[in-house]
């Protein structure tokens, strides 16, 4: 394993930049900012690209590709995943990620529907070498780990790629014609109405109902990333390049996070609308922390979530460590609680994902039933959407978000989607505001990308 510490970028996109060529390249982007230094969550950077195994999950089955070929395997996507990594192993502690598995997991990964995807369900690329950014200590690492023996770049031509290699900056990105939206407040509203007849009949508590937007572009997706990381500014963003689509991920949200088999999930429910007049931002956010609705909702999850994590976690160890928390972002106040747990010696990373997944604060409760009521209600194929960016990395420590505030760009077209929790309590209106809350700073991006095109 090679290990060398290189110059550090705060913006580490132009780290990105430098590779973005190479098959398969992904940024997980903790979207640093300097007056939320401070934040233990907005701390690492990942980049990576050119896989030296390849594993796809798609209607067809799992096909796994290396030097030997691409082969079918006939288990489940994620042990599949494990079987593989379980093959590579290195011990530095020090670093979060030091070279492994990077890729997607959809909504859809565990659950049989007939809708039609946009993207395969699962893609997960293990990579040999990854730069590791931590901008609390202001230091970057190259990190190589030699297992892929195939390498187009050995150690010297890794460092001659990053601070050699000269950047294309002609591409651009246009914004070309109207948002389309899956449903007026009129069809949501049916919706609606079928979800609070089943919460009263008593089938579920909470159901996660979402709508659907796109909008034509063209051009480079990367510079429409480029803007929204800067207007989003959320912890667990994502740029993540594969054949023929790009996925854009611009979560706050944490799913799963295990590091030397201590757990954290990051459940958030409850939100409410930033405004640009500081004394009515003020009584949004105070609110919000009064809210018993919210707080209903959230305690709703948390309880999901402990069971989910209490399948693979020792006895006695799953404990809420912040519940109600307020954390603010350019465009939403969100509630946020924070459980930990201890991993049992017994079992690993890849099946505590597994068995929390999808992750419960964008399904509903109980999960299982409102799975079923999602696929009913819902026209659309969710993909990537409520599914998960997650990283295993070689020294067996992993980190996962829940892919809310999530676009795919393919063929020209931008889809993106946007959702909130409904309970007894919830009101029609109020929910559909939310939605278009919760996705306005994509909107606001390609308003800017729309803007900039009638001026020019």
């Amino acid at each position: 394993m090679n290990i060398d510490e290189i110059p550090y970028l705060e913006d580490s996109s132009v780290y990105y930049e430098k590779i973005r060529h190479l098959k398969w390249p992904v940024f997980i982007d903790s979207a640093y900012q300097k007056d939320k230094s401070d934040s233990e969550i907005a701390r690492y950077d990942i980049i990576a690209a050119d896989p030296f195994i390849r594993i796809t999950s798609d209607t067809s089955g799992v096909y796994v590709e290396d030097e030997s070929g691409r082969k079918r395997w006939n288990k489940a996507p994620l042990k599949i995943v494990e079987e593989i990594m379980e093959k590579y192993s290195v011990q530095n502690q020090k670093l979060p990620f030091t070279g492994g598995a990077i890729g997607y997991l959809s909504y859809n990964l565990k659950i049989d529907t007939k809708k039609i995807p946009l993207t395969p369900k699962m893609i997960i690329g293990v990579y040999d070498w990854a730069i590791v950014v931590d901008h609390h200590s202001s230091k970057a690492w190259l990190i190589q780990n030699n297992f892929d023996k195939n390498s187009s770049y050995n150690w010297e031509g890794l460092q001659e790629l990053l601070f050699n290699n000269k950047i294309n900056t002609d591409e651009n990105f246009k914004v070309v014609g109207d948002i389309h939206e899956s449903l007026n407040f009129s069809s949501y509203y049916k919706k609606f109405s079928k979800v609070s007849s089943y919460i009263k009949e008593g089938d579920c508590y909470q159901v996660n109902l979402s709508q659907k937007y796109n909008v034509p572009t063209s051009g480079d997706s990367w510079i429409f990333y480029k803007k929204f990381r800067g207007i989003n500014k959320s912890p667990y963003m994502a740029y993540l390049e594969y054949d023929d689509f790009e996925i854009m991920s611009g979560s706050p949200e944490q799913f799963i996070q295990s590091r030397n088999k201590n757990i954290i999930t990051r459940p958030i429910k409850g939100t409410r609308a930033r405004d640009s007049d500081p004394v009515k931002d003020k009584e949004n956010l105070e609110a919000l922390s009064v809210s018993l609705k919210d707080q209903a909702e959230n305690l709703m999850i948390v309880d999901l979530l402990r069971n989910d994590l209490a399948i693979n976690c020792k006895l006695g160890s799953v404990k809420v460590n912040k519940l109600f928390s307020i954390e603010s972002y350019p465009n939403v106040h969100h509630l946020v609680s924070s459980i930990t747990a201890k991993l049992k010696n017994t079992t690993n990373n890849f099946k505590l994902l597994d068995d929390a997944f999808p992750g419960g604060s964008i399904t509903g409760a109980p999960k299982s039933r409102a799975i079923e009521i999602i696929d009913e209600l819902e026209e659309h194929s969710r993909d990537i959407y409520c599914g998960s960016i997650v990283y295993f990395s070689f020294n067996q420590m992993m980190d996962s978000n829940i892919a809310i505030r999530t676009m795919i760009h393919q063929d020209n077209m931008l889809h993106f989607y946007s959702g909130g929790g409904l309970t007894v309590d919830s009101n029609a209106s109020s929910e559909y505001q939310e939605i278009k809350d919760k996705a306005q700073n994509i909107i606001n991006t390609i308003n800017f990308f729309k803007d900039s095109n009638a001026t020019n």
